[in-house]
């Protein structure tokens, strides 16, 4: 799991440029017809972090009503008043993120080698260990490389 926190401490690099200069106006801005918004992006990423963090046994950091907001296969609202403010994501997003570098090369074998907590998604990854490692990489880079292109088509200058 030291890979797989070295990868998401890399793509926290990105993150930062990357959500850094939003606001409470873009909560709820979808760039393109029925895309998603940046407020639900960031909110999806809080939720799917935390609940693998909480399936590790850590205390939970985002409060309930989230996930019905952000789980997969939700859609976004385009209402402003829907979300929580940006700061409050931002600050859900690091400190979740950040802690799943720290708990992860922590965690026993015998955890990682249990039964994903994700049945859905259970064929392609089995296992705790690989859906760990799937949310901390491919899946946070995936949707912040969304984030990235939702900036772009909102006409904001994209940051390095």
């Amino acid at each position: 799991m030291n890979d797989a926190s070295t990868i998401c401490l890399h793509l926290l690099s990105y993150a930062g440029p990357i959500l850094g200069d939003l606001t409470d106006d873009h909560l709820a801005l979808a760039a393109e017809t029925n895309g998603k918004t940046a407020g639900w992006l960031i909110g999806h990423l809080c939720i799917t972090g935390d609940f693998i963090r909480r399936k590790a046994g850590r205390p939970p950091l985002t409060p309930k009503d989230w996930g019905p907001r952000f789980s997969p296969g939700t859609k976004p609202s385009r209402v402003r008043e829907d979300y929580p403010t940006m700061d409050a994501l931002r600050t859900a997003f690091d400190a979740i993120y950040r802690d799943l570098i720290a708990a992860a090369p922590t965690l026993a074998p015998e955890l990682l080698a249990s039964p994903s907590p994700f049945e859905p998604g259970r064929a392609r990854f089995a296992t705790f260990g690989s859906f760990l490692t799937w949310i901390m990489t491919g899946h946070l880079g995936y949707h912040l490389g969304q984030l990235y292109g939702w900036r772009d088509a909102a006409g904001l200058r994209s940051q390095p």
